[in-house]
Protein backbone atom coordinates (compact mmCIF):
# COMPACT_ATOMS: atom_id res chain seq x y z
CA UNK A 1 0.00 0.00 0.00
CA UNK A 2 1.28 3.31 -1.08
CA UNK A 3 -0.28 5.16 2.26
CA UNK A 4 -1.88 4.17 5.57
CA UNK A 5 -3.64 5.33 8.52
CA UNK A 6 -4.03 4.79 11.95
CA UNK A 7 -5.83 5.66 14.67
CA UNK A 8 -4.97 5.71 17.88
CA UNK A 9 -6.90 5.18 21.38
CA UNK A 10 -6.75 9.03 21.98
CA UNK A 11 -8.39 9.14 18.64
CA UNK A 12 -5.04 10.67 16.96
CA UNK A 13 -4.70 9.98 13.66
CA UNK A 14 -1.09 9.11 11.96
CA UNK A 15 -1.12 8.31 8.27
CA UNK A 16 2.40 7.17 6.47
CA UNK A 17 2.26 8.22 3.16
CA UNK A 18 5.72 8.46 0.64
CA UNK A 19 8.08 7.67 3.35
CA UNK A 20 6.73 10.58 5.53
CA UNK A 21 4.84 10.41 8.91
CA UNK A 22 1.45 12.75 8.85
CA UNK A 23 0.48 13.11 12.15
CA UNK A 24 -3.41 14.50 12.33
CA UNK A 25 -3.51 16.20 16.11
CA UNK A 26 -6.76 17.35 17.73
CA UNK A 27 -7.47 21.18 19.12
CA UNK A 28 -8.61 21.19 22.52
CA UNK A 29 -11.51 22.06 20.73
CA UNK A 30 -11.66 19.28 19.24
CA UNK A 31 -11.52 17.66 22.50
CA UNK A 32 -14.22 19.74 23.81
CA UNK A 33 -16.85 18.58 20.97
CA UNK A 34 -15.85 15.27 21.52
CA UNK A 35 -16.18 14.89 25.49
CA UNK A 36 -19.44 16.97 25.32
CA UNK A 37 -17.77 20.49 27.03
CA UNK A 38 -18.16 22.67 23.56
CA UNK A 39 -21.69 24.82 23.93
CA UNK A 40 -22.70 27.93 21.54
CA UNK A 41 -25.14 30.63 22.62
CA UNK A 42 -27.01 33.03 20.33
CA UNK A 43 -29.08 35.85 19.92
CA UNK A 44 -30.35 35.91 16.45
CA UNK A 45 -32.95 38.69 15.99
CA UNK A 46 -32.39 40.89 19.10
CA UNK A 47 -33.54 44.91 18.38
CA UNK A 48 -31.56 45.96 21.41
CA UNK A 49 -32.05 49.26 23.42
CA UNK A 50 -29.39 52.37 23.28
CA UNK A 51 -27.94 51.29 26.43
CA UNK A 52 -27.91 47.60 26.07
CA UNK A 53 -25.46 45.00 25.17
CA UNK A 54 -26.56 42.89 22.79
CA UNK A 55 -25.28 39.08 24.16
CA UNK A 56 -23.17 38.68 27.57
CA UNK A 57 -22.06 35.14 28.53
CA UNK A 58 -20.41 35.24 32.02
CA UNK A 59 -18.53 32.00 33.52
CA UNK A 60 -19.59 31.19 36.90
CA UNK A 61 -17.67 27.59 37.16
CA UNK A 62 -15.23 27.67 39.88
CA UNK A 63 -13.77 24.65 38.24
CA UNK A 64 -13.52 25.61 35.11
CA UNK A 65 -11.92 28.26 32.67
CA UNK A 66 -14.90 28.95 29.70
CA UNK A 67 -12.57 29.44 26.23
CA UNK A 68 -14.22 31.61 23.65
CA UNK A 69 -13.26 29.77 20.12
CA UNK A 70 -15.83 31.89 17.80
CA UNK A 71 -17.89 35.34 17.69
CA UNK A 72 -20.11 35.60 14.78
CA UNK A 73 -22.06 39.19 15.05
CA UNK A 74 -24.03 40.35 12.21
CA UNK A 75 -25.99 43.76 11.98
CA UNK A 76 -29.32 45.05 9.64
CA UNK A 77 -28.75 48.70 10.66
CA UNK A 78 -28.46 50.73 7.07
CA UNK A 79 -24.73 51.63 6.68
CA UNK A 80 -23.32 48.95 9.70
CA UNK A 81 -21.93 49.66 12.39
CA UNK A 82 -19.55 48.81 15.03
CA UNK A 83 -19.67 46.64 17.33
CA UNK A 84 -17.03 45.86 20.80
CA UNK A 85 -16.01 42.82 22.24
CA UNK A 86 -15.20 42.94 25.70
CA UNK A 87 -14.94 41.86 28.70
CA UNK A 88 -15.31 42.47 32.32
CA UNK A 89 -15.44 41.02 35.81
CA UNK A 90 -17.53 41.34 38.92
CA UNK A 91 -19.94 42.26 37.25
CA UNK A 92 -23.93 40.79 38.09
CA UNK A 93 -25.07 39.67 34.65
CA UNK A 94 -28.77 40.52 33.90
CA UNK A 95 -30.99 41.05 30.85
CA UNK A 96 -34.45 40.32 29.14
CA UNK A 97 -33.95 36.85 28.14
CA UNK A 98 -31.57 33.90 29.09
CA UNK A 99 -29.67 32.11 26.81
CA UNK A 100 -29.32 28.48 27.02
CA UNK A 101 -26.00 26.98 25.57
CA UNK A 102 -26.39 24.13 22.84
CA UNK A 103 -24.04 21.24 23.58
CA UNK A 104 -22.22 21.23 19.96
CA UNK A 105 -22.06 16.86 20.71
CA UNK A 106 -25.65 16.41 20.34
CA UNK A 107 -25.11 12.26 20.84
CA UNK A 108 -23.91 13.26 24.59
CA UNK A 109 -26.27 14.93 26.13
CA UNK A 110 -24.11 16.75 28.54
CA UNK A 111 -25.81 20.16 30.08
CA UNK A 112 -23.84 23.31 31.18
CA UNK A 113 -26.56 24.78 33.03
CA UNK A 114 -24.82 26.58 36.57
CA UNK A 115 -21.53 26.79 34.77
CA UNK A 116 -22.62 29.98 32.98
CA UNK A 117 -24.76 32.65 32.77
CA UNK A 118 -25.85 34.27 29.08
CA UNK A 119 -28.29 36.66 28.56
CA UNK A 120 -29.57 39.08 25.47
CA UNK A 121 -30.42 43.02 25.91
CA UNK A 122 -27.79 42.93 29.00
CA UNK A 123 -28.48 45.37 31.23
CA UNK A 124 -25.23 45.68 33.71
CA UNK A 125 -22.57 46.84 31.22
CA UNK A 126 -21.58 50.72 30.52
CA UNK A 127 -18.87 51.53 27.76
CA UNK A 128 -17.32 54.35 30.07
CA UNK A 129 -17.28 51.93 33.55
CA UNK A 130 -17.00 48.51 33.38
CA UNK A 131 -14.95 47.58 30.13
CA UNK A 132 -12.27 46.49 31.31
CA UNK A 133 -10.93 44.66 28.43
CA UNK A 134 -11.30 45.43 24.58
CA UNK A 135 -10.67 42.98 22.07
CA UNK A 136 -12.11 44.00 18.89
CA UNK A 137 -13.89 47.19 17.86
CA UNK A 138 -15.01 45.95 14.38
CA UNK A 139 -16.96 47.74 11.84
CA UNK A 140 -19.31 45.50 10.61
CA UNK A 141 -21.57 46.06 7.16
CA UNK A 142 -24.97 45.69 6.25
CA UNK A 143 -26.24 42.13 6.99
CA UNK A 144 -22.79 40.43 6.08
CA UNK A 145 -21.62 38.48 8.96
CA UNK A 146 -18.11 39.25 10.83
CA UNK A 147 -16.46 36.29 12.15
CA UNK A 148 -13.90 36.58 15.00
CA UNK A 149 -11.65 32.85 15.07
CA UNK A 150 -9.84 33.44 18.11
CA UNK A 151 -9.20 30.10 18.91
CA UNK A 152 -9.77 29.88 22.62
CA UNK A 153 -7.37 32.21 23.38
CA UNK A 154 -10.09 34.32 25.32
CA UNK A 155 -9.98 32.60 28.37
CA UNK A 156 -12.46 33.26 31.14
CA UNK A 157 -12.19 32.33 34.91
CA UNK A 158 -15.09 32.45 36.92
CA UNK A 159 -16.69 35.16 37.60
CA UNK A 160 -15.58 36.88 34.34
CA UNK A 161 -17.76 37.36 31.21
CA UNK A 162 -17.88 38.36 27.41
CA UNK A 163 -20.17 40.74 25.77
CA UNK A 164 -20.99 42.27 22.17
CA UNK A 165 -22.14 45.91 21.93
CA UNK A 166 -23.57 47.96 19.36
CA UNK A 167 -22.86 51.26 18.70
CA UNK A 168 -25.59 52.17 16.15
CA UNK A 169 -28.90 52.76 15.74
CA UNK A 170 -31.16 51.44 18.20
CA UNK A 171 -33.90 48.92 16.97
CA UNK A 172 -32.66 47.19 14.15
CA UNK A 173 -31.64 43.56 14.49
CA UNK A 174 -28.34 42.22 15.71
CA UNK A 175 -27.88 38.56 15.32
CA UNK A 176 -24.43 37.07 18.08
CA UNK A 177 -23.37 33.82 18.40
CA UNK A 178 -20.34 32.47 20.80
CA UNK A 179 -19.16 29.29 20.53
CA UNK A 180 -16.54 28.29 23.08
CA UNK A 181 -15.74 25.33 25.82
CA UNK A 182 -14.99 24.45 29.19
CA UNK A 183 -11.65 23.83 30.30
CA UNK A 184 -11.23 21.78 33.69
CA UNK A 185 -8.84 23.90 35.59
Amino acid sequence: ADSMTLRGRDGVAAEVDQNRLLVNTKTEFDIAVEDGRAYSWASLTEAQEVADTILALENNSPDHLLCIETIVISLTAVGGGVCPVFTAKGITVAGTTAVAGVNLNRACGRSAQGMYTCVTEETGQTEAGTWTGRFYMPQLLTNTPYIIQVGGKIRLPNDHMIGIDSIEEPNDAEAVTIIGYFEPI
